[in-house]
């Protein structure tokens, strides 16, 4: 019995992965189906994705799951008849389609024995919409993805007024795996193995590079001891005749009756010099052997081993396109939420790169793409006011780089950034004056977009205004020792330039040292090292700074960073290595430069995940353990010294409990939104509609206002627009919190001026404090 169960386990999770595939299948023929196609390319879609809904209706019934057999056996019922041409495609119909396939991934996703009655109500309203279809009744799918929403909300059994913010769409949950591919088929030649398993073989391979490097140090060795001993022989042969002389000059004064010394310790001491030179070039003879048999043993195994780890590498490589698949499907849902057109152009997704790396870059890239969509490109009348295309264009080019790197770009032609909005924010939040000469450059601007809180976005919603998309682009990036930029062009479009490594087993760096302590620096990470004069280096606003190119820069100790004594050297030069990149860059105090080789990457294990500062290590041939520094964190730590008496200075009656006015009509909802802002230590009114609202926002001091929309005597739109008319309070923070979820809706939240627009099927507790914690902090 317990056999059959496992059997039926293992079947299912093979299901799974199949599953997964054939949605994925599924996915990409419908977004190249909604394209202009030639009628060739539209039957062969339109057979694929019906051979697809069909193989996965089989499997689906083989493993006994109904639902999802349910739902391919109606879209095959429904391709049947475009296959046939008894049915015309049509936007109605492919918004349909989509729907299907959202909910397929949300079936797959659920583990065995959870399908909840709002699932079924889901599989049930769209079986009939799809039966309705074949007819060509196409189903009114701005009600269905209502409808839907309301089943997720109903799902997640949230309390009424605020609910669960939406995630990305859950994958399938199932064992990680990596297709290993011996051709293009995607069936043949084929094996599936575990990650864990491919992992632990990298591991191994990765081990096997200490050896290599173990055989070079030996090397080395050998080389100095040769270098001895051939000084010693060379030595040997200039001693020799000297001492067969003196033998001669003994043997002459014996014949004249006359000893210089004992003639049989003469002859001991002549035999033992022979003796020695003779040993002294065997030993040379032997050690040149050695070190020959040596050189080719460390040739071949490190050939070898290279070899291997190269082999390991390919098989645990993917494609960029393993990620990037499903960015078609996300454009065109995230677009037509918004109300826009996207083109969305990828490059290079065949390129391969290490699958550790791209799993960290998905949640990066992704961001990109929804500030894109959200923030850079314009709806249709507004490209069409600026001469442009009525679809704006994205276009993500992966490509190789030098030093073994991946290069992304990931550009728009969209709006830009208003660099006036960004230096407004920076000069309010920097406490900088607008009468003030100080010259803010637009690269400290682009520079101060990736710091945390900061958004360009008017209002905050469901999708972005938050300001923490390009903090995570830049600190997922920098965590794999990537680094990232912006360029920008008002109306013209923005591009962010990604670099990460190829590969995170090895990489060359170089050995430093500081305070007696060893640390290795990445190489790419170093723009220069310079041996100073410490007359050259000069004191500005009370830190130390150094000349560098046209201007100077500023210097740290890194013995200072790093927290270890710092040793002072009685020297008149300094040793700077020149860190980060050509926007952000930091002179290091260092004691010596050592030497640069190949660095083998040993990852801390979850203990000591996150340690400040240090990157990883790495094992010498000697066997001594080096840390890596980790450059992003040392640049961030050298301001964060720098800043830390400002922040000791800062005033503890600063503290002062902020206000907030809650306008709710509904007594559950006002209630909970005042005991969860009073929990989170907010100071909380309340105000039965837009009429008592606006009263007490007259009467009494708020520092954020959050309404509903929907009430009687005066609505939330009509408070805010009420409050913005009026200069006294007008500053005032406002978030609309309303069950309405049509773009139109939001955009007139916006028209009225209101600060953050939050749907209550869209989001949960921890989101609205994050909200006005954003907004008044």
């Amino acid at each position: 019995m317990a056999s059959r169960e496992e059997f039926i386990k293992k079947l299912r999770e093979t299901f799974k992965i199949e599953a997964a595939e054939g949605i994925a299948n599924m996915t990409s023929n419908l977004m190249e189906l909604e394209k202009e196609q030639t009628e060739t390319r539209k039957a062969e879609l339109v057979e694929a994705t019906f051979r697809e809904a069909h193989s996965l209706k089989g499997a689906a019934r083989a493993v006994n799951i109904s639902e999802i057999e349910s739902i391919c056996q109606a879209m095959e019922s429904v391709f049947s008849l475009l296959k046939n041409k008894t049915l015309s495609l049509a936007p109605g119909l492919f918004d349909l389609f989509h729907l299907a396939v959202d909910l397929l991934n949300d079936l797959l996703a659920k583990p065995e024995g959870e399908i909840t009655e709002s699932l079924i109500a889901r599989i049930s309203d769209l079986n009939l919409n799809l039966a309705e279809a074949e007819s060509g009744n196409f189903v009114k799918v701005e009600r269905l993805v209502t409808v839907q929403k309301e089943f997720i909300s109903e799902e997640k059994k949230v309390i009424p007024g605020i609910i669960e913010t939406p995630a990305p769409k859950a994958e399938p949950i199932v064992e990680p795996t990596v297709e290993i591919r011996q051709a293009v088929s995607r069936t043949d030649n084929t094996i599936r193995i575990s990650v864990e398993k491919l992992d632990s073989l990298l591991n191994q391979a990765e081990e096997l590079l200490s050896l290599k490097q173990t055989f070079g140090n030996f090397s080395n060795k050998l080389y100095s001891l040769t270098s001895k001993l051939n000084l010693l022989a060379h030595e040997s042969t200039l001693i020799l005749p000297l001492v067969r002389d003196f033998q001669n000059e003994q043997d002459r004064f014996a014949k004249e009756g006359l000893l210089l010394c004992n003639e049989k310790e003469m002859k001991a001491i002549v035999q033992f010099f022979e003796w020695a030179n003779s040993m002294v070039k065997n030993l040379k003879d032997d050690l040149a052997g050695i070190s020959k048999l040596n050189q080719e043993e460390e040739y071949n195994s490190g050939v070898k081993i290279e070899s291997l780890l190269d082999d390991v590498k390919k098989i645990i490589s993917v494609p960029f396109s393993g990620i990037l698949e499903v960015f078609p499907k996300s454009a065109r849902d995230l677009s037509k939420d918004k109300g826009k057109l996207v083109n969305l152009e990828i490059i290079g997704g065949e390129i391969e790169i290490d699958r550790r790396i791209l799993e960290e870059l998905r949640n990066p890239l992704m961001h990109l793409l929804r500030n894109t969509i959200d923030h850079g490109i314009e709806v249709p009348e507004v490209r069409k006011l600026k001469n442009k295309p009525d679809a704006g264009k994205i276009q993500v080019k992966i490509e190789h780089a030098e030093n073994n790197q991946i290069e992304i770009t990931f550009s728009d032609d969209g709006a830009g950034v208003d660099l006036e909005k960004v230096r407004k924010k920076y000069r309010k939040q920097e406490k900088i004056q607008e009468t003030t000469s100080t010259d803010i450059d637009d690269q400290t601007l682009l520079d101060y977009l990736f710091k945390s809180g900061i958004s360009t976005s008017e209002m905050i919603t469901d999708l972005s205004g938050r300001g923490l998309g390009l903090a995570i682009v830049k600190e997922k990036i920098e965590q794999i020792g990537g680094s990232v930029t912006l360029k920008t062009q008002k109306n013209k479009g923005s591009e962010f330039k990604i670099t990460v490594p190829l590969s995170l087993v090895t990489f060359r760096g170089v050995h430093l040292q500081v305070s007696g302590h060893q640390f290795v620096v990445p190489t790419s990470k170093i723009v220069k090292v310079l041996r100073l004069n410490k007359s050259e280096l000069k004191t500005i606003e009370n830190k130390p700074t150094i000349p560098w190119q046209d201007g100077i820069i500023p210097l740290v100790y890194l013995s200072d960073i790093l927290e270890i004594p710092y040793k002072n050297s009685e020297s008149n030069f300094i040793m700077v290595i020149i860190l980060g990149s050509q926007e952000n860059q930091l002179g290091f105090v260092v004691d010596e430069i050592l030497d640069e080789d190949i660095i083998l990457v040993k990852k801390f294990n979850s203990q000591l995940k996150r340690v400040r500062n240090i990157a990883g290590a790495t094992v010498t041939g000697s066997g001594k353990v080096v840390p890596i520094l980790n450059v992003a964190d040392l640049l961030k730590s050298s301001v964060r010294n720098n800043s830390t008496r400002q922040r000791e200075n800062a005033n503890p009656l600063e503290t002062v409990k902020k206000s907030i006015l809650v306008v709710e009509d509904s007594i559950t909802s006002r209630m909970l939104l005042k005991n969860i802002l009073e929990t989170a230590g907010y100071v909380v009114s309340t105000a039965i509609d837009g009429i008592e609202g606006y009263s007490k926002t007259k009467s009494e001091p708020f520092n954020l206002i959050v309404s509903d929309i929907d009430m009687p005597r005066m609505s939330g739109l009509d408070m805010t627009a009420k409050i913005r008319s009026d200069k006294s309070i007008a500053e005032i923070p406002i978030v609309l919190v309303t069950s309405l979820s049509k773009r139109e809706d939001r955009e007139r939240g916006m028209e009225v001026g209101a600060n953050a627009y939050i749907v209550k099927s869209n989001f949960d507790q921890s989101n609205l404090l994050e909200v006005v914690e954003r907004l008044i902090g």
